[in-house]
């Protein structure tokens, strides 16, 4: 190869990676524009996006529950869960008493299971045997879960004041929080 040769191969190449990086960053900045790439759709300070989802089938409730209908009246507490995450299984009991503690005070508490459709069956006869009352949804096709929680944190909890604002959002839970969680609802609820 001659001289050139070698600065149109040089000059190709250079090209070609320009595009490449104008088409990157193209991307990147589309991805910014929609919520940001693996970034939550809301954040503490906002709003949680509105949803209605369908009761998982044999859980504790039927039919769709609608996020809705409760924002801007009622604290609402959102719990991402998954059939396969142990500590779910130990704070979705505890949530399920302070729903029994303050549900005559509007709190309202859901779980989003982020099952997918061969564990989903699952979900609702775990539900049922950790005695759970408040709506356990399906999001099947991960369309709250990808604006709320894309990373599929599990558990994520995500509190919601009565003006509806996200206050609180926490990945994972441990036994020794319990105290901590149960003031905070107590707040939550009475809006101090």
């Amino acid at each position: 190869m001659n001289a050139g040769d070698a600065r149109v191969v040089q000059t190709t190449m250079r090209a070609r990676l320009a595009m490449i990086l104008l088409a990157v960053a193209t991307m990147l900045a589309a991805a910014v524009v929609v919520g940001g790439a693996g970034e939550a759709e809301a954040r503490v300070g906002g709003r949680p996006p509105a949803f209605t989802l369908p009761a998982v089938p044999g859980g504790p409730t039927r039919g769709r529950f609608s996020l809705d209908e409760h924002l801007g009246r009622h604290p609402v507490v959102i719990l991402f869960w998954a059939t396969w995450c142990r500590p779910c299984r130990q704070e979705l009991p505890l949530y399920q008493g302070l729903y029994e503690r303050h549900r005559r005070q509007g709190l309202v508490v859901l779980a989003i299971s982020m099952d997918g459709s061969s564990s989903l069956p699952a979900a609702g006869s775990l539900a049922r045997r950790l005695g759970l009352t408040f709506p356990v949804l399906s999001d099947l096709d991960t369309s709250v879960t990808g604006r709320m929680n894309p990373r599929r944190a599990a558990p994520l909890s995500v509190w919601v004041d009565r003006r509806g604002r996200i206050v609180r959002e926490r990945e994972g839970f441990s036994l020794s929080e319990r105290d901590e969680i149960a003031a905070g609802v107590a707040r939550l609820v009475t809006g101090r």
